[in-house]
């Protein structure tokens, strides 16, 4: 497995970083603990994105459309490059995209910044989708919602004129990117892309103890969001909740796993980047050991987040390139 990070030992959270994630903070803490109902942890997020997103849009296309699956419809954003906009050789791919926020909180308009930066860099069509909720729709629907979001995109990549599909998200988005490559043996997915992804319920281990005041995730709030989704706290044996119950009978696609080094999540990230390898995958793994949890949504608005997201996606085109080949 190859691993992609910066040369030094003691990693300092970038300045920009840290500031921007204690001005989110403090959105938080200035609500009464017992107010923080889910409803009001969305509208949080949504609040955020004025801090996280600069006032100049990416020059990309934008359709909004709906998802029709059985007994529900969902919220998705297709994205594309500009006319005339440089050719790419993933020009001919389909980037399904799952956002983050803990099953609980985001949807389009808190990750819109995120897909079109990387429709842009990576020069391919983006799809964001927006899947059902914790606590209203429990465990397994946001895991079946993306299982069977990516089976529909991989049935339209004529319509939008794309001949090859890959997977993304980010967080409690990169579990799921992860569920739907793994529920879909069918789908012949080129690669996978997973920031910073939930894949275990270890609260114990060396990353969750290291980071677990924060800024940025907590571990607490990790507890809170798996209690969301399940209705506690405790593991469960299912590889659609944990992904490190996954077994794969097939060798898994070429996945870039983005790690940011003061998260709780690390460690189980950099564990899951080891299953797949062990599975036979081509894994490309980056450590960004300036960053906290969630630098994808910082990719426009801070100079070192920028600099991260671009390499994740020049690893997505290398890996994209080489199945072209």
């Amino acid at each position: 497995m190859k691993t992609i990070h910066p040369e030094f030992s003691e990693p300092a959270l970038d300045a920009h970083s840290r500031d921007l994630l204690l001005r989110v903070g403090e959105l938080t803490t200035a609500v009464a603990p017992d107010t923080l109902t889910p409803s009001m942890r969305r509208q949080i997020s949504r609040a955020a994105n004025a801090l996280l997103v600069p006032a100049d849009a990416v020059p990309i296309r934008r359709e909004d459309m709906p998802i029709d699956l059985p007994q529900r419809s969902l919220p998705a954003r297709l994205y594309r490059p500009e006319a005339g906009a440089p050719s790419s050789t993933a020009a001919d791919v389909l980037l399904v995209f799952f956002h983050g926020g803990g099953w609980v909180v985001g949807d389009l308009e808190t990750h819109d910044n995120a897909c079109a930066f990387l429709t842009q860099h990576l020069g391919c069509t983006v799809l964001s989708v927006e899947y059902r909720k914790a606590p209203e729709h429990p465990f397994p629907a946001p895991c079946d919602d993306a299982a069977e979001a990516y089976a529909w995109a991989a049935c339209q990549l004529a319509t939008w004129g794309c001949r090859r599909i890959a997977v993304a998200g980010d967080s409690s988005g990169g579990h799921l990117a992860a569920h739907a490559m793994f529920a879909n043996p069918g789908v012949p997915t080129a690669a996978a892309l997973l920031f910073y992804p939930v894949t275990d319920m270890a609260f114990d281990n060396t990353s969750h103890t290291r980071t677990s005041g924060g800024p940025g995730l907590t571990s607490a709030s990790m507890v809170w969001y798996w209690a969301q989704l399940l209705g506690s706290a405790q593991p469960v044996n299912d590889s659609r909740a944990v992904l490190m119950r996954q077994r794969w009978d097939r060798r898994p696609p070429p996945t870039v796993v983005s790690l940011a080094w003061h998260d709780p999540l690390h460690d189980e990230g950099a564990a899951y980047a080891g299953l797949l390898q062990a599975a036979g995958a081509d894994v490309r793994l980056l450590e960004a050991r300036d960053m906290a949890h969630g630098f994808l949504r910082q990719c426009r608005i801070n100079t070192a987040a920028h600099g991260h997201v671009k390499a994740v996606a020049d690893a997505l085109l290398d890996c994209l390139t080489t199945d072209r080949d």
